[in-house]
């Protein structure tokens, strides 16, 4: 009996070691990308372009948003990760005491965090002190009345504020960007996991607010100009020039992020992505290129 189990696992070795030294099975290279959902569609997109004549190479691709993305970079489980934000100082801090590394940045598109409301909504323009007024933790604007309108099929009058969840980039730089560090949320906030749901959520209900990525926006909905003190001294639109030129007061940078330089294949998607092919992909998703830096 002692001599078979030491014939099997030693015809399992042998087994292991021939598929170990396969070229075949040892070839294919994995490069694996988490993060922003922002982002995911885009990446899939970019992953099937660049590997349509690269049958050794498989790109795996998941969102989950900024936050999981990151933290997939940090445990090394993904060799790029996907944000809408710009890493935190504990998240260096965590990466260079876990890798020895420092995070490289690449700015891969720029993106107009967009505010929108039902498409029956009278209101046009939102300045960021009134959108404060609205999300924060002691609400200036509870009801549509306090804007001084009336939304038709909104019988309560009171306004639903939709969100993204607290792990995605998109959330963040919202919250910083009309609130500042200190500042929270309201209670009521109703967290939708995509900018999909929140779009879906707005479609819905004539009630709500929410805030997305550009690229989901369509014409079920109404995109609101945003003004950066009052909407009496005019207010910008999240198109794609006033992106780029950072007119937009929330416009914003979308990154993908390494442990460090990248090298190899790595390095080689990522300079393919910034080139004219991956760009004009981006741009067909409905974000904007950054400048050529």
């Amino acid at each position: 009996m002692a001599g078979r189990h030491a014939k099997l696992i030693s015809t399992l070795a042998i087994v292991l070691f021939s598929a170990w030294a396969d070229p075949a099975i040892s070839s294919e290279s994995l490069l694996r990308i988490k993060g922003s959902d922002t982002l995911a569609n885009v990446t899939n997109e970019w992953a099937k372009a660049y590997t349509d004549d690269k049958s050794e190479l498989k790109i795996v691709v998941d969102g989950g948003g900024s936050g999981n993305g990151i933290a997939a970079l940090i445990n090394g489980h993904v060799e790029i990760a996907n944000t809408s934000r710009k890493l935190r100082n504990r998240e260096k801090n965590l990466i260079a005491n876990k890798s020895n590394a420092k995070p490289y940045a690449i700015i891969v598109g720029l993106d107009a965090v967009s505010v929108a409301v039902h498409h029956n909504n009278p209101l046009n323009g939102i300045s960021l002190s009134q959108l404060a007024g609205i999300y924060g933790k002691k609400s200036k604007y509870n009801t549509w009345s306090d804007l001084g309108v009336t939304v038709p099929g909104c019988e309560s009058g009171k306004i639903i504020r939709v969100s993204r969840k607290n792990n995605s980039g998109t959330y963040a730089f919202f919250r910083q960007t009309i609130f500042g560090k200190r500042a929270h949320f309201n209670n009521s906030l109703v967290t939708r996991k995509s900018s999909k749901a929140v779009v879906d959520h707005i479609i819905a209900d004539p009630c709500a607010i929410g805030y997305s990525a550009m690229s989901f926006l369509n014409n079920d909905l109404k995109t609101l100009c945003v003004a950066k003190t009052s909407v009496k001294n005019g207010c910008v639109p999240p198109t794609a020039s006033f992106t780029l030129n950072n007119q937009y007061p929330l416009a914003r940078p979308l990154f993908m992020y390494t442990l460090g330089e990248p090298e190899g294949e790595t390095r080689s998607f990522l300079a393919w992505v910034r080139s004219q092919e991956g760009q004009d992909i981006l741009r067909k998703a409905g974000f904007v290129s950054p400048p050529n830096k």
